[in-house]
């Protein structure tokens, strides 16, 4: 009995200083008697003894007490750290703020050091950017949250780590499969896991690049033609899970589709 009440009060006090620092102390001694109402089963908002951050941005934003607007706007800057390479964090975060529809921001600061790259981006908007969403759109491309905190209603920084990188519009093929892609950008991102032979055709000549990457974006060789062909055929190197197919010359040589065969 005095070890189940010590384990939730150790619980709660995770829990409630992690909500203190998302909506502030003020917010939280307004609101404590419907906070403790909402997270009273306080195991829904833990996985394998962590916070579940993305269960808590969720409570939070569907109870109203996410306030994430600002007055007028403000410069704010989004720290994301994770094990992985500065080129995965940076296109990732970059696909997510885009897709969001954060067109204008850059990169103030990026470090990587022992394995962890830690990228800072600033923009200037009229909130800050929803945790929740973030977190979401995170999820799916492979990369977890192990902690969020705000510093400020303009600087949140998110602690990350790398489960099964997945590119968005990545098309996963296998030995002995043959694809047919299109996709109006000229650009075609491959996921595999075996070495083979990619044949690579197109309907009409083009000047190929191929980039090959390891699990975390790091590339581990690359292709680059400066006479057009209508198909190559390349030996994938070891360590390769993905495959980057453009045009060097111009992109729009591709948009009306590629053919793939991989043996």
């Amino acid at each position: 009995m005095l070890a189940s009440a010590l384990f939730c009060f150790c619980f709660g006090d995770a829990l409630d200083s992690k909500l203190k620092n998302l909506i502030g102390e003020r917010n939280y001694k307004i609101n404590a008697n419907f906070i403790n109402k909402i997270f009273q089963d306080r195991n829904l908002f833990y996985t394998d003894g962590k916070l579940s951050m993305p269960q808590i941005f969720q409570t939070l934003k569907n109870n109203g007490l996410l306030n994430l607007r600002f007055q007028n706007p403000q410069e704010v800057s989004l720290i994301f750290s994770a094990r992985t390479s500065p080129i995965l964090l940076n296109r990732t975060i970059n696909d997510i703020l885009s897709s969001m529809g954060y067109s204008y921001f850059n990169v103030q600061k990026a470090d990587y050091n022992d394995g962890i790259s830690s990228i800072d981006f600033h923009f200037v908007t009229e909130h800050a950017p929803d945790p929740w969403v973030i977190l979401s759109e995170l999820e799916k491309r492979g990369l977890l949250s192990i902690d969020v905190t705000r510093h400020s209603l303009q600087k949140w920084e998110y602690l990350l780590e790398l489960s099964s990188l997945q590119i968005p519009n990545s098309r996963t093929i296998s030995l002995n499969e043959a694809l047919s892609l299109r996709d109006i950008s000229g650009q075609y991102w491959l996921n595999l896991q075996e070495q083979g032979k990619l044949k690579i055709s197109n309907t009409q000549k083009w000047y190929p690049r191929v980039v090959f990457f390891d699990r975390n974006l790091a590339i581990v060789n690359s292709f680059l033609s400066k006479d057009s062909k209508t198909s190559i055929t390349l030996k994938i190197p070891q360590g390769v899970s993905f495959i980057m197919i453009t045009d060097f010359n111009n992109t729009a040589n591709l948009k009306n589709g590629i053919s793939i065969e991989f043996d």
